[in-house]
């Protein structure tokens, strides 16, 4: 991860696990360790796809990012059916392995379907993929797809055997813009009879993968047609793709997720990743507030909430370092950092309570301050409201913090 100091966040996270006492370590670990995952462990996402010649994985690809990247990704490793590429957007990169069906060309003279498919059983050998992407023309379910299907399964399947986890897989309908009627090919496709050959064509290949496979499979139609002249975008008929992309993230690692959504620039698919951050965050403020820890707790929340801020910007395709995320809570009115405020609020509201009760409102106040904080930086970040719009989501968390007064 280029774009974030990830050395100086290994350091956030390890002052974090060594200034907290082993008590409070073994109920903050669990989302420390999420927390850890999306963003100190981020790496780009393994997709495998798998389909003809012309069925449009490299139009596919370029969808994803929304720029054309396909015809110029670095290979990363070559087996004579089954290559890795490594493509560069200006979100990140997005690491794709390229097989192809049985019975095409492409192979070394004199070579097999059988050996192809062992080919591309190698291929998985030593990087895992995270997905896998079955892609087929729409005008195709028709035709004889019982052996790339196969080839689907005994891919899915090596890769169990091999990484001891299985790989979701997802059909991919294409070109759905050339069914009939053809004269209706600009998205959104308002058009009757175009309606009911897509739908016919997601029923015919979710059956045929659900035979294949023996589970039911998510099947999307798509349009990736994109149309560049001098380096411009002219033509952008995709359609559907931010869907995909959507389903995809939700079935990606934790470690895969934040660069996926970067790459894709999916906002859908970029909230719920960044509200997944915000609750592991604000959880774990929580726990960390709950057992009051003397000249120590306040650098301890500041330290998770600068990891969530610096994910969250990332996410949206910011370059942030540490300063940069304390530099962003500062611009809030927070002046030395959100972990002191918020820590300052619990000790004053505990005044009000019951004696004991100061270390249960003092969570309450860790994790709504938190939460507020982690949906300014969403706005600003994602969303691209100014700062004063961000400062007014932190304080709509200060304010929940405050209800805690009433009896």
């Amino acid at each position: 991860m280029k774009e974030i100091d990830r050395t100086r966040l290994k350091e956030v996270v390890q002052f974090i696990r060594s200034h907290v006492p082993q008590v409070v370590l073994s109920r903050l670990e669990p989302e420390l360790a999420v927390i850890e995952s999306y963003i100190i462990n981020a790496r780009p996402a393994r997709i495998a796809l798998v389909g003809r010649r012309g069925s449009g994985k490299s139009s596919l690809v370029n969808a994803i990012f929304g720029e054309p990247r396909a015809e110029t990704g670095a290979v990363l490793a070559t087996t004579p059916a089954g290559t890795w590429y490594q493509y560069e957007g200006s979100g990140g990169a997005l690491e794709v392995l390229d097989t192809r069906g049985l019975g095409e060309g492409g192979r070394p003279e004199g070579a097999e379907d059988e050996e192809a498919v062992a080919a591309n059983l190698k291929a998985v050998r030593d990087r895992c993929p995270d997905a896998i992407l079955f892609v087929i023309k729409a005008a195709d379910v028709d035709v004889w797809i019982h052996e790339d299907l196969a080839q689907v399964a005994a891919l899915r399947d090596a890769i169990a055997r091999r990484h001891r986890t299985r790989p979701p897989v997802i059909g991919v309908l294409t070109q759905v813009d050339l069914l009939s009627p053809a004269d209706v090919a600009t998205p959104p496709y308002d058009d009757p009879e175009k309606q009911a050959n897509i739908a016919l064509a997601k029923e015919k290949l979710a059956e045929r993968m659900a035979l294949s496979l023996e589970q039911p499979v998510r099947v999307f139609a798509t349009s990736a047609y994109m149309r560049y002249r001098d380096g411009e975008l002219v033509v952008d008929r995709r359609w559907n793709i931010d869907e995909l992309v959507a389903y995809l993230v939700e079935t990606l690692p934790n470690e895969a997720q934040l660069t996926m959504g970067r790459v894709a620039g999916v906002r859908s698919a970029q909230m719920k990743i960044a509200g997944a951050l915000i609750q592991s965050t604000a959880s774990a403020a929580a726990a960390v507030a709950a057992t009051p820890i003397p000249l120590a707790d306040m650098p301890i929340l500041t330290a998770m909430q600068v990891l969530m801020v610096t994910g969250i910007a990332y996410l949206a395709g910011r370059r942030l370092s540490r300063e940069g995320a304390m530099e962003f809570i500062g611009a809030l009115g927070v002046n030395v950092g959100a972990g002191f405020a918020l820590r300052e609020v619990a000790r004053g509201l505990s005044k009000w309570l019951v004696p004991g009760g100061g270390s249960l409102v003092s969570a309450g106040v860790a994790y709504w301050g938190t939460y507020g904080l982690g949906q300014a930086a969403v706005a600003y970040y994602i969303e691209n409201q100014p700062i004063a719009a961000a400062r007014k989501l932190l304080e709509q968390g200060r304010e929940k913090a405050n209800s805690l007064r009433k009896p």
